[in-house]
């Protein structure tokens, strides 16, 4: 099978939000020799538009954590907005040797996300992005309340997902449930973007919504 057909029937088999680790992790090892190009020819571009929403409210040297970072494209995106200390996690060895190679990263992290709480200390970062990768997850609503643990207090999470999976697993109400628990509050949540326009099976069925909170003071 040529590798763009390969590549377009992997991510048709993850299109249902798999959440089983094994299958994820064996999807983007396969995947990261050429996922760069693939997700140019798809036309993806949600790790700009997450900087666009993210990187006015962070001040220079700000520490951001890159969650399931992948092969670095959000990493990427995030340094040619300014100087900020980026550190990625994911759960893809071949993504993160690809990852290090960019040279954007202080430091990456090799970690199943679904498994908390993640390595990482209390209020170690400013920020945390997650962008393509609340699909893959179980129990949201477990994961943003253990990145309320490692942002500080006043900073701030932004992450996407897919508007059928905003719809069918209620990010809606998650959003809304952890800002009454006092767990953060929300600054923008984007109308439907475009997600991967280039891919037949997502160009205009499934688009990508972002959303910003800010992590609240204890």
């Amino acid at each position: 099978m040529p590798r763009n057909q390969d590549a377009e029937a992997r991510l048709t088999s993850l299109r249902q939000g798999a959440t089983d680790t094994g299958a994820v992790k064996s999807y983007y090892d396969a995947m990261a020799d050429h996922y760069d190009d693939t997700l140019a020819a798809w036309q993806y571009r949600a790790p700009e538009d997450a900087c666009d929403l993210l990187t006015p409210h962070l001040a220079e040297g700000a520490r951001v954590l890159d969650m399931g970072c992948g092969t670095g494209l959000m990493g990427r995106a995030l340094m040619r907005r300014g100087a900020l200390r980026v550190d990625g996690i994911d759960i893809s060895d071949a993504s993160l040797r690809h990852a290090d190679e960019r040279g954007c990263y202080a430091r990456l992290i090799r970690h199943d996300l679904q498994t908390l709480p993640l390595p990482v200390q209390d209020d170690s970062y400013d920020a945390a992005v997650a962008v393509g990768v609340m699909s893959y997850i179980a129990d949201a609503p477990a994961l943003m309340r253990d990145l309320c643990r490692v942002v500080q207090a006043g900073g701030l999470i932004t992450f996407t997902q897919r508007t059928d999976f905003w719809q069918e697993r209620d990010f809606a109400g998650m959003v809304e449930t952890l800002e009454g628990e006092g767990v953060w509050m929300r600054m923008t949540i984007t109308q439907p973007l475009d997600y991967i326009p280039g891919h037949a099976d997502f160009t205009d069925e499934i688009k990508v919504i972002h959303t910003l909170c800010r992590v609240s003071a204890d």
